[in-house]
C-alpha cells in the first residue's frame, strides 16, 4: 500500500510538472513572440526613416538636376509610407497589449517629419524660400534647421517604442516565473513525502520485521548448537510472532 501511495504521488507530480512545464513553453513562446514582432516592427521604422534622410540628404543638400534626384524622389514617397505603415502597425501592437498612450509621440513626431518630406518634394518648401525674405534661404539651410532636428526625435521615439514595449512584458516574465516555480513545487514535495515514507518503511520494516527474524534465528541457532533456552519473549508482531510461537512448540515436542 505504501509503495502504491508513491507510486500515486509521483505519477500525479509528474502529471502536474508536465502541465505546468507545458504553460511555462506556451508562455515563452508568447514573450519571444511578442518581442520579435516589436522588434520587427521598430527595425522597420528605422529602415524607413534612415530611407527618408538619406533620400532628403541627396536631394536637399546635394542637389542636381531632375534626372539625378528622380530616383532620390521616389525613395523618399516609398519610406513615407513605410514609415506611416509601421508606425500605425506599432499603434495598433501597443493597443492589443494594453498601453495605447505608448505611441502618442512617436505618432506626432512621425506625422510631423513626413510632413516636412512631402513639403520639400511637393515643392511647398522652394516656394517658401523664393517667396519669403526671412525664411531659410537654402534647402540645405532648410534641413539643418528643419528636418534633423525632427529626425532625432524620431529616432528618439522609436527608442523609448523598444524600450517601453519591452517594459510591458515585465507581467508576462513575472507570470513565466510563477508558472516555473509551480512546475517544480509538485516535484520537489514528492521528494520530500518519498524520502519521509522510505525513512518510516526503513524503520518499521527493520523493528518489527528484521530485527524479530534475526532475533529468533540467532536463539534457535544458539538451541541448536549449544542447547540453551529458547526466549520466549522475542518482541514481534503478526506472521513473525506466529513463527515464534510455533518454534516454541516443536522444541517443546522435542524435549
Amino acid at each position: 500500500m505504501a509503495f502504491a501511495s508513491i507510486i500515486l504521488l509521483l505519477a500525479f507530480s509528474g502529471a502536474m510538472s508536465l502541465f505546468e512545464l507545458e504553460r511555462v513553453s506556451h508562455d515563452t513562446e508568447e514573450i519571444l513572440r511578442a518581442s520579435k514582432v516589436t522588434t520587427d516592427l521598430a527595425r522597420e521604422m528605422v529602415n524607413a526613416l534612415n530611407e527618408q534622410n538619406d533620400a532628403i540628404i541627396e536631394m536637399a543638400v546635394i542637389g542636381g538636376n531632375l534626372v539625378d534626384i528622380t530616383p532620390h524622389y521616389n525613395r523618399c514617397v516609398e519610406s513615407i509610407q513605410r514609415l506611416n505603415v509601421a508606425t500605425e502597425r506599432a499603434q495598433q501592437r501597443m493597443v492589443e497589449i494594453g498601453s495605447p498612450t505608448l505611441t502618442d509621440s512617436l505618432i506626432y513626431y512621425t506625422a510631423k517629419i513626413n510632413d516636412l518630406a512631402n513639403n520639400y518634394i511637393n515643392g511647398d518648401v522652394h516656394r517658401f524660400t523664393l517667396n519669403d525674405e526671412e525664411s531659410l534661404a537654402t534647402p540645405h539651410a532648410w534641413y539643418v534647421e528643419c528636418y534633423k532636428p525632427e529626425y532625432v526625435n524620431v529616432s528618439r521615439q522609436v527608442t523609448k517604442f523598444m524600450t517601453g514595449s519591452e517594459s510591458t512584458l515585465g507581467p508576462d516574465v513575472n507570470r513565466l516565473s510563477n508558472t516555473a516555480r509551480r512546475a517544480v513545487t509538485p516535484v520537489f514535495i514528492s521528494l520530500v513525502v518519498m524520502v519521509v515514507v522510505v525513512l518510516m518503511l526503513h524503520y518499521f520494516l527493520n523493528y518489527y520485521l528484521i530485527r524479530p527474524i534475526i532475533r529468533i534465528n540467532n536463539e534457535l541457532g544458539d538451541y541448536l548448537r549449544y542447547r540453551s533456552p529458547f526466549d520466549k519473549e522475542i518482541p514481534c508482531r503478526d506472521e513473525i510472532k506466529s513463527l515464534r510461537d510455533r518454534i516454541v512448540l516443536l522444541i517443546a515436542k522435542l524435549k
